[in-house]
């Protein structure tokens, strides 16, 4: 379950791309006219995308090069999603020419799935021109798929110091497999004390505890690092048979089963949810009440469980309940709750919070949580998408 208008659901490197390149050139251009011409139709251009008329998405993404050629960046996207494969590369070609760089990254990533990589690696260099940790990390991660662990390492650091969450994680897990627990401290300190930080989940500060733990907790880190390998091979049986293991040394192992089964069926991923939740892993009903919300339309039912998983102690759940009552069209109780994981560093509640604040007329209140999102150290969720939220 999460809010509707604030989810911030990242499909890969090609869409957070558009995001960071939207928030470039809404603010590169004193000029704002054109600016907001070009944002009405690419807001326009979405909507047609999102009904399925593509060739009003596109009739209408040609009109917006008359007011930026960053248009050609999006059109590319539009190919992209028509599996228009040339006309993608020719509309990111247009925008890389306009100094579209993220475009670049893009052209990268389609040389590199028809194994075209010496033109791959041409075009993710370009990608970096525009000096965004997430370019950075589009061609670390090019250098990990060929196995280059230097250059791997080399710009997967970059990243890290471009404020990249993902690759703060990835090398931490480097230096955890290199026993340099000095590094690794570091990766935690930027990770938990530094502000601005984009795409941190709570897990990956989950983990690095596990990393710097005891020698109990690197057991089951690593447990479930291996049972991770079988899913991304699909092979769910003997991940759960492994997160089993995990969970003798830790009650989480039976949590990670549950989300594992949340992308394959809803209704087992509620039973090993349920299993968790009685393993003493509370935070699991609040899961079992988005469920009864979300699929089951079942108000009564999910307000319980997610009431069982707040009395237990996760007041992160607070979530599902500010979204009930949005939803129910009582705003000061959905901000009430919205709040406290706010308070607790998630960036979707606290935007939602401003939001509900500006809605509700009580300015001060709007702007202290506008603020806290760019103040707070440690901050998770951060997003180009909810960034560019903020904006409206």
């Amino acid at each position: 379950m999460r809010n509707k208008k604030y989810i911030i659901a990242v499909s890969g490197i090609l869409l957070i791309l558009v995001l960071i390149a939207l928030i470039y050139f809404k603010n590169k251009d004193s000029n704002y006219t054109n600016n907001e011409m070009f944002d009405e139709l690419l807001l326009i251009s979405e909507k047609y995308k999102t009904e399925g008329d593509y060739a009003q998405a596109e009739k209408t993404l040609e009109e917006s090069l008359k007011y930026s050629k960053t248009g050609y960046y999006y059109l590319g996207m539009l190919y992209s999603d028509m599996n228009e494969k040339k006309k993608a590369r020719k509309s990111y070609e247009q925008a890389y020419k306009h100094k579209v760089f993220e475009a670049a990254t893009l052209i990268g990533e389609m040389e590199e799935k028809e194994k075209n990589f010496e033109e791959a690696e041409k075009w993710y260099k370009q990608g970096i021109k525009n000096n965004k940790g997430l370019s950075v990390f589009a061609l670390a991660m090019f250098y990990y798929n060929r196995n280059d662990k230097e250059k791997y390492k080399i710009y997967l650091r970059q990243a890290a110091n471009k404020k990249e969450g993902q690759a703060i994680y990835l090398l931490a897990k480097m230096y955890y497999k290199e026993k340099n627990w000095e590094e690794l401290k570091k990766c935690q300190k930027q990770i938990l004390e530094e502000k601005e930080i984009y795409r941190v989940k709570d897990y990956m500060k989950k983990d690095i505890e596990y990393m710097l733990g005891t020698e109990k907790e690197k057991q089951y880190f690593n447990l479930t690092e291996e049972a991770n390998k079988f899913i991304e091979k699909k092979d769910y049986e003997k991940a759960e048979k492994i997160f089993l293991e995990a969970a003798k040394l830790n009650n989480e192992g039976y949590y990670e089963i549950a989300k594992m089964y949340a992308g394959i069926s809803n209704e087992k991923a509620v039973e090993k949810y349920k299993i968790a939740y009685e393993k003493g892993v509370v935070r699991a009903a609040g899961d079992i009440g988005s469920y009864y919300y979300d699929k089951k339309r079942d108000v009564e039912t999910a307000k319980k469980w997610i009431q069982m998983a707040i009395d237990g102690g996760d007041v992160d759940s607070n979530f599902y309940l500010g979204e009930i009552y949005e939803d129910a069209g009582d705003l000061r109780q959905a901000l009430k709750h919205y709040s406290i994981p706010a308070n607790n560093k998630k960036a979707i509640a606290m935007s939602i919070a401003r939001s509900l604040a500006s809605e509700l007329g009580d300015k001060k209140l709007a702007d202290y949580w506008y603020n806290k999102i760019f103040s707070e150290p440690g901050i998770e969720q951060l997003s180009e998408k909810l960034v560019i939220e903020l904006a409206k």
